[in-house]
């Protein structure tokens, strides 16, 4: 197992590295290919066909008809008739139903491309999130690979010396075993490696991850005080801005409900031409010409409009209460992201020291061993110690950079962290 897990690896690293694809391509690589965005942009185009549906609703209506009888009995003669007539028609008062149709269509194009906007947001911050993934993975892989390089070594030098007689058998399994976990965590941190560019990769709309591979880069958020976030949260989030203009989509249903308890009037002109043929060959026709207004007032409906009402104005608490969950939802986002942020940024600094510390322990637990004064146990705690102290501080830089996003996020502008406003 370990002969193949070392050429498995060999393989995996002797392949011709693939050209590294900055993360602001594969974030505009996202925002050009990816198909839910493109799905969620559609929804603009529907809102702008709902609203020149309602405008049409305002405007005038023209009708035709037209008719052709023919009879004939054993007491009259054949007889024809044709009739044609053209209508049109134009709301004058419709209780503001139609009015508040049109306002609640722009309304609808607003949110559409609010919640277009924030599906950007929302891309741009799981490229950006599956990107460091991606990075972290790669960095502990190469860590793994250095340790399982060193503690190789010093299988080999122990190896000789237990072939000459200098050191008993344990040393030797010890070594073993060392350098066989260490190939085991290269192996799993190569495998979560690609696993990462696989889901960087479906982000993009890519096929293939073959020619894909990422680069480090730094982040460009400095830590503030979080009540700015909040503030910028509040400000910004096109989500929590959809909100509101979906509670005003809500009020406006509850004026049109209310539309069922006024009357509606309209203007009508109209005009038909008849032609009837009662004797051979003979036709008679007879134009005529209409104008008027009309007007219906649905005085009693059993409840209905009024239950049309309480249900616009429960929909309306509902939608506000919607929204304040999602401020809240938001708040919380915030502050945890800048928790988080603030954290990762101390043990950055720990984990760097503690790094040096593990580099220094390795050199003297070496040197001592080179002298004769320590064992080789010794070498290998170190050469361990230093390998988890190099993977923490992988793990910290990278958290540096995912809490960067997650706040920016919460924030309402993910491209901040990439040093885009």
């Amino acid at each position: 197992m370990k002969k193949f897990l070392t050429a498995l690896l060999m393989l995996l690293l002797s392949t011709p590295p693939a050209q590294a694809l900055p993360v602001q391509e594969a974030v505009q690589t996202a925002l050009t290919n990816n198909p839910n965005l493109q799905r969620t942009e559609q929804s603009i185009l529907v809102a702008e066909k709902s609203l020149k549906s309602a405008r049409g609703k305002k405007g005038v209506s023209v009708s035709a008809s037209g008719n052709v009888n023919a009879s004939k009995t054993e007491s009259t003669n054949h007889s024809e008739r044709v009739s044609t007539g053209l209508s049109a028609s134009l709301p004058l008062y419709s209780g503001k139903r139609l009015e508040t149709a049109i306002k609640y269509a722009e309304l609808g194009i607003e949110v559409s491309k609010l919640d277009f906007l924030q599906a950007q947001d929302d891309l741009i911050y799981q490229v950006a999130t599956a990107y460091v993934n991606a990075l972290e993975n790669l960095a502990t892989s190469k860590v793994d690979l250095e340790t399982e390089k060193n503690l190789a070594e010093h299988e080999k030098m122990i190896a000789a010396q237990y072939n000459a007689g200098a050191k008993a058998k344990i040393d030797l399994l010890r070594a073993q075993v060392e350098t066989s976990n260490a190939l085991q965590d290269a192996a799993r941190s190569h495998a979560a490696y690609e696993v990462a560019l696989t889901n960087l990769a479906a982000l993009m709309s890519t096929d293939s991850i073959a020619t894909l591979t990422v680069e480090d880069f730094e982040t460009r958020l400095e830590l503030g005080e979080v009540e700015n976030y909040l503030t910028e949260a509040t400000e910004n989030r096109c989500d929590l801005k959809s909100d509101a203009l979906k509670i005003e989509q809500g009020e406006l249903n509850v004026v049109s409900a209310k539309a069922g308890w006024l009357p509606s009037v309209n203007a009508n002109v109209g005009t038909d031409l008849n032609a009837n043929n009662s004797s051979p060959n003979r036709w008679h026709i007879t134009p005529d010409a209409s104008a008027g207004i009309s007007a219906s007032w649905n005085i009693f409906d059993s409840g209905v409009t009024r239950a049309e009402v309480d249900s616009a104005k429960v929909e309306v608490e509902r939608l506000k209460l919607a929204m304040d969950a999602d401020l809240d939802s938001v708040q919380e986002s915030v502050v945890t992201a800048h928790k988080n942020l603030k954290i990762a940024l101390l043990r950055l600094t720990t984990t760097q020291k503690a790094v040096e510390l593990a580099e220094e322990e390795r050199y003297i637990a070496t040197e001592r061993y080179n002298a004769g004064e320590g064992i080789l146990l010794d070498i290998l705690d170190a050469e361990v110690a230093l390998s988890t102290a190099k993977k923490n501080n992988v793990s910290a830089r990278h958290d540096v950079m995912r809490y960067s996003f997650d706040l920016a996020h919460a924030a309402g502008n993910t491209l901040h962290a990439l040093g885009k406003n």
